[in-house]
């Protein structure tokens, strides 16, 4: 089946319906997916119901079309900095066929590893019992046990560590695991060695792939990671640095092997073994189906990493139903680009294996964010996933041109709204005119062929899910994709649907859907016109539970199954969901008072003047302050207008200096008023002081996935909330604030 359009006769009045069970005092009706026949989707004989099938099935229909495609390095200068990498604008090929070669090679090394001993640990700290390395194992879900050598014999069912950027290699020791029934498991690039140590610790590691950039930072966690045995370089080494890394890992009882050498020798007699479940042996497709084939380790916003359980069941059905309703122009069977630069570390990996099922070809940008916007027009992709934070900025960078005076912003301005005003009534997001005369240039910034955008992670507001249909002209639809634990996502709009703006849209066929009240914040199953509370969800996609956490698992799955999302939500009369507020973010404020302060920063983000915002609230308190990281050009700007100083955004250092000043941060306020105001807001809603800042708020308070993590945020920002607080709860001055100007008058 792979990628399939939308029926013909679609009704979007029937997107999720109603199921005939009892409802429940407290909660909602169940709703199911009304648009796709969930029979025929569970029983279709054609489609695969592993992962290894599924990549199997793709490498048949096309073994010699690219699946990967990668920029050239270009070979540095004598004059060139060691660490500096220069990129060519031609893209390397790797087909299908081949990776499945290198794939086969990597798990047959892997299994042959276990069997000869190689990944034992006897370090009495590392508290394994019974077999190491150990199976990784989950209440409820059918694992292999000790005993099972069937396949090469050999051990299956332990895990295998990933730590670096997106590259095809990361993809090759993914796809092992899932052919040779080992777990895979990542590493967060930008996260550092604390996390790096964790994990391991956690699940428990006996060997990681690691770019060479880690290779020092994994060598120097080892001695407090006693399950760690083998560390695999995805980098070829200068045999200089080989030699001394070699030597290092050897004091400390570790082998340091290359991908390289453990690829020829997995191909080699004596130690390749054929991929998948073991021919002639009873229950090897069924255990195949159930076992966990990934931890994904959430990005810590509220502590350390939980390790999230995923079965190839959870993610085949995954990927299966989300090829369901997309563009024609990808479900043709022909080739077309995806472009791969979120953090394979998280559930976006699982939209490449989206790709693969739906015969596309994946490219891999230079992991640079900065290069992002050549990366696109150099790969020119058709497919782009993305999470609010990135759609925002482009939201923002076309309303400042919007808002710049003559004739072009003008024009920009007479042409978004001939072309907002045609989609509100026809649906349609191409215009004759304006698409080459104004909107060219902005698709181009991407590379100019995108046909379908995709966005996750939290909720986009209405007006940037609409603006990114006028500007791009393409299907640009969203879905609820916040949480780890949901694999892909379970809820997801339709490009054509006018009215399914700022909505998730409707439930995936392997989905059942409720809300449950949560009276304290006002939301309730009897709410006119529409049923609103916590979104819980049930469903093939939706993990068992967390890894070695029974706590968090019944604190977040209850006895029912029901998974508790945290987000708010309410279902329209048509099926649609959309996401209004958010369990998890909701603080009290001291006079009783629940702010959602994702929501808040989700409409005062939106000024191009911030860079990134963080609101913050405590139960202490009555009233809200914020963090900003303002946007070099709008700050120069902004400083400019307040303080009649002429700096350059290039000065960071004097715009830092200056937008310390009483009244730029008075102007600030002023516009975050005006937001308020715009979007009726609630008095206790609005920012009363603030913190402004040129410098980006460091790695370590920022997760892979671009969220704010609001506990290390509030404790390293500590003094200037406090600050903020203080300023804003002091007596106005005359000459400050809003009133000064009239004072001056009276």
């Amino acid at each position: 089946m792979g990628m399939v359009p939308y029926p013909p006769d679609l009704d979007l009045s029937k997107q999720s319906v109603q199921q005939a069970s009892a409802q429940r005092e407290g909660e909602s009706a169940t709703f199911k997916c009304g648009i796709w026949d969930r029979e025929v989707f569970y029983t279709d004989p054609s489609e695969p119901t592993t992962l290894f099938e599924l990549f199997e099935q793709s490498v048949v229909r096309h073994p010699t079309r690219a699946l990967f495609l990668r920029r050239a390095i270009v070979p540095p200068s004598p004059k060139a900095l060691p660490t500096e990498i220069n990129y060519s604008r031609t893209l390397i090929p790797t087909t299908y066929e081949n990776i499945q070669f290198r794939r086969s090679a990597i798990g047959s090394a892997l299994l042959t590893l276990e069997r000869d001993g190689r990944l034992r640990s006897n370090h009495p700290s590392a508290n394994i019992t019974g077999a190491s390395p150990p199976e990784i194992t989950h209440p409820g879900v059918p694992h292999f046990g000790n005993a099972n050598k069937a396949k090469h014999g050999a051990r299956r069912g332990w895990a295998v560590g990933v730590w670096s950027k997106n590259r095809e290699e990361w993809q090759v020791v993914d796809l092992a695991c899932q052919a040779y029934g080992l777990v895979g498991v990542s590493l967060y690039e930008t996260l550092g060695p604390d996390v790096a140590k964790f994990i391991t610790n956690h699940c428990p590691l006996s060997i990681i792939f690691a770019s060479a950039n880690h290779l020092p930072s994994l060598l120097k966690i080892a001695p407090e990671c006693p399950s760690l045995k083998i560390i695999v370089s995805m980098d070829p080494l200068a045999p200089a640095e080989h030699n001394l890394l070699s030597q290092w890992a050897a004091s400390l009882n570790l082998e340091l092997l290359s991908m390289e050498d453990l690829e020829k020798w997995g191909a080699s007699e004596g130690v390749k073994c054929e991929p998948g479940p073991v021919r002639g042996v009873a229950g090897e497709l069924e255990l195949d189906r159930e076992r966990i084939v990934t931890i994904s380790y959430t990005s810590g916003t509220t502590g350390d990493p939980k390790g999230v359980v995923l079965t190839n069941k959870n993610l085949t059905y995954a990927v299966r139903s989300n090829c369901l309703g997309v563009n024609e122009e990808i479900a043709n069977g022909q080739e077309w680009r995806y472009i791969s630069y979120l953090p394979l570390s998280h559930m976006c990996r699982f939209l490449e294996v989206l790709v693969i099922h739906g015969d596309g070809t994946i490219c891999f940008t230079t992991g640079d964010v900065t290069k992002l916007l050549e990366d696109a027009q150099i790969i020119q992709p058709k497919f782009m996933a993305g999470v609010p934070r990135v759609w925002n900025r482009i939201h923002a960078a076309v309303k400042t041109q919007m808002d710049a005076g003559g004739l072009k912003g003008a024009l920009l301005r007479k042409a978004v709204e001939a072309k907002r005003a045609n989609w509100r009534e026809t649906g349609s997001v191409t215009h004759p005119v304006y698409d080459a005369l104004v909107f060219r240039k902005i698709r181009n910034l991407l590379g100019g062929q995108l046909v379908y955008m995709s966005s996750g992670a939290a909720p986009l507001t209405a007006d940037v899910h609409e603006m990114l249909k006028i500007c791009f002209g393409c299907e640009a639809i969203q879905g609820v994709g916040r949480l780890t634990e949901l694999t892909l996502r379970p809820l997801r709009s339709i490009g054509k649907d006018i009215k399914a703006v700022g909505t998730v849209g409707y439930i995936q066929p392997c989905n059942d859907l409720k809300l449950v009240d949560v009276a304290d914040m006002g939301y309730t199953s009897k709410d006119r016109p529409n049923p609103r509370g916590e979104l819980c969800l049930k469903g093939l996609n939706i993990t068992p539970g967390y890894l070695h956490n029974p706590k968090a698992t019944a604190e977040t799955i209850d006895k029912d199954g029901w998974f508790h999302t945290g987000d708010i939500g309410e279902v329209d009369s048509e099926g649609r969901v959309k996401i209004i507020d958010r369990l998890k973010n909701v603080v009290k404020l001291s006079q009783g008072e629940y702010v959602a302060l994702e929501k808040l920063e989700s409409l005062y983000a939106l000024d191009p003047l911030f860079a990134s915002l963080l609101v913050h609230g405590d139960s202490t308190r009555s009233s809200l302050v914020a963090l900003g990281v303002l946007d070099p050009i709008h700050a120069a700007n902004l400083v400019s207008s307040v303080l009649g100083k002429h700096v350059r955004p290039e000065d960071l250092v004097a715009l830092n200096e200056l937008a310390q000043d009483k009244r730029v941060r008075k102007a600030v306020l002023k516009k975050l008023a005006k937001v308020a105001r715009q979007n009726k807001l609630n008095g206790f809603e609005m920012i009363k002081g603030i913190h402004l800042t040129l410098d980006p708020f460091p790695e370590d308070v920022i997760t892979p996935t671009f969220k704010i993590k609001r506990n290390v945020a509030a404790k390293r920002f500590s003094k200037e909330i406090e600050v903020a607080y203080a300023e804003s709860e002091a007596p106005e001055q005359p000459g400050d604030g809003a009133g000064s100007d009239a004072q001056a008058k009276i």
